[in-house]
């Protein structure tokens, strides 16, 4: 008898357990889709400028990271590393897709 009492209290302690791991997730989540939405409006206003502003790169950049210079290859190499307000870092495969569509839209 005491048995069935000392499991189902711990399959409900268990249960509780991953119902608090769930809604953190879920709230994790909803902060990273509402910063997304977030990142994608700030684009959209920045779409079709001409110039880089003081106002348009506070919108977009939260920080940009600059590394040492590479010369191993017989060539100044610098690495550049834009982490965006709401977004973070975009991965290359990302930047190059879309960079590769501008410039497809702006020869055409």
């Amino acid at each position: 008898m005491f048995q069935l009492s000392d499991d189902y209290e711990t399959e409900q302690a268990e249960l509780k357990e991953k119902i608090e791991l769930l809604n953190k997730e879920i709230q994790e989540i909803q902060e990273k889709t509402d910063n997304i939405e977030k990142f994608i409006r700030t684009a959209k206003k920045c779409v079709g400028i001409e110039k880089l502003t003081p106002v348009i790169l506070n919108d977009m950049v939260k920080a940009v990271y600059v590394q040492k210079p590479d010369k191993s290859s017989g060539k100044r190499v610098q690495t550049v590393i834009i982490s965006y307000n709401h977004a973070g870092i975009l991965p290359n495969e990302l930047l190059n897709k879309f960079y590769s569509r501008c410039t497809q839209k702006e020869t055409a």
